[in-house]
This record gives structure tokens, C-alpha cells and sequence, in this order.
């Protein structure tokens, strides 16, 4: 066999491979020259949501987080004019018609009730220098529901996958990230009655309560 024979076969196998692979080739990034980073997929995933963030959450995501954080009660107040306006002020939207605005807040709060009646504890908290129409709860876990970390994030876009598994795995991994510096930080079954700094992030209601899902915590 010539060798120009076994390297047309070696070609033809690769390319029955990736074929059989079904795979994408999948826009992640540009770096500071303009240049475009690829991720080949292989099958059903493209990204590793924990790599991901290894990746972005220093550089880009933690960074937005503490520039885009605002006031839980001017959020509050914006919204008494709608949550359009609110989130047209504050937020971030993912998704086309039906999508909600999710937001990244901090405050300082009391924490009036510690409820771990179900897996998906929360603690129930006032804010120091507002008074608020809605009820304000802060999720301790140990589940954890909802994507308003991953979708309050501009940086984060959908394109960055190539299936809907991958994106929704990130925000379970946003989740965990929250949970593990609250949890690092601070005792929450003790924290009752007690002066809480909080940064985090929540969907806009369809009632009176805001769920917030933790970022960082700490005790005033």
C-alpha cells in the first residue's frame, strides 16, 4: 500500500468518526486579539459546566457580578413602576416572549426566620434601610431551584453550548458556587437574629415574595 493510499484511508477514518460523533464545532470566545476559541463536541457535550467557570468565573463573571450589584431596595423601587422598568434599569432577560428579568442585588438585612421545613431551606430577612412591600427570602438548601444566577450574568450566553443539558448544568453549577461561600462563611442555623451582608440573585416575582439565590455572605 503507497502512502498516499494509507493516508486518504487515515483521512476517511477520521472523518467517518466525527461523523458518527455528530459533532459541532461551537464559537466560545475571542481573546484580546479579536481571535475566536473553538470546542470541538463529540457526542452530546460540548462544554463542562465546572470547567467553564474555572475558566470565565475570575476574569469575566465575578467581575461583572460586583460592577452590575445593585441595592436590593432600589430594585424595589424601580419596580413600583413595573418590572419592566425595573429590569429595564437593572436587570438581564434571557429568552424571547414569556422570559423574566433576573437581577443581581446586595443589602443588609436582619434574618427574621430560618425555615428548613423542606429540602429547599430558606431564611426569611428585612432589609436594614428599607421597608419593603414583599416578602424576602434567601435560599439555604440544601436544594436548590431556579437559574437567576446563570441568567442575571450578561456574559453568559446560551450560544456558548450546544444543548440546552450543558446551559442548564451551568446553572446548577452557579448554584453550588453560591452555596459553597455562604456555607464557607457563615453558620446560617445560627445566624437568626442577626445583621447579614448578602450578594445575590433573583428572578422578578409573580407574587409578593422574591426568592433570592445567594452569591456571597457574610455576618455584620
Amino acid at each position: 500500500m503507497t502512502m498516499i493510499k494509507r493516508i486518504l484511508i487515515i483521512h476517511l477514518a477520521v472523518l467517518a468518526c466525527l461523523l458518527a460523533a455528530s459533532c459541532t464545532v461551537v464559537r466560545i470566545d475571542e481573546d484580546a486579539a479579536g481571535n475566536r476559541r473553538d470546542v470541538i463536541s463529540a457526542g452530546e457535550r460540548a462544554v463542562d459546566a465546572a470547567e467553564y467557570l474555572e475558566e470565565y468565573m475570575e476574569p469575566y463573571i465575578l467581575p461583572e457580578i460586583n460592577e452590575r450589584k445593585v441595592d436590593l431596595s432600589a430594585v424595589l423601587e424601580a419596580a413600583k413602576s413595573g418590572w419592566d422598568n425595573a429590569g429595564e434599569a437593572y436587570g438581564e432577560i434571557k429568552g424571547d416572549i414569556g422570559a423574566k428579568y433576573n437581577f443581581i442585588v446586595h443589602d443588609t438585612a436582619v434574618v427574621k426566620e430560618i425555615n428548613t421545613e423542606s429540602r429547599n431551606g430558606f431564611m426569611i430577612v428585612e432589609p436594614v434601610d428599607a421597608k419593603v412591600d414583599y416578602t424576602i427570602k434567601i435560599s439555604i438548601g440544601p436544594v436548590f431551584r431556579g437559574t437567576a444566577i446563570r441568567d442575571s450574568i450578561r456574559f453568559i450566553d446560551f450560544n456558548h453550548f450546544v444543548n440546552q443539558m450543558d446551559f442548564a448544568e451551568l446553572a446548577n453549577e452557579l448554584n453550588r458556587f453560591g452555596n459553597n461561600n455562604v456555607t464557607q462563611s457563615v453558620d446560617v442555623m445560627a445566624l437568626e437574629g442577626k445583621t447579614i451582608e448578602f450578594t445575590g440573585s433573583f428572578t422578578q416575582p409573580d407574587d409578593n415574595e422574591i426568592s433570592i439565590m445567594p452569591i456571597f455572605m457574610e455576618v455584620k
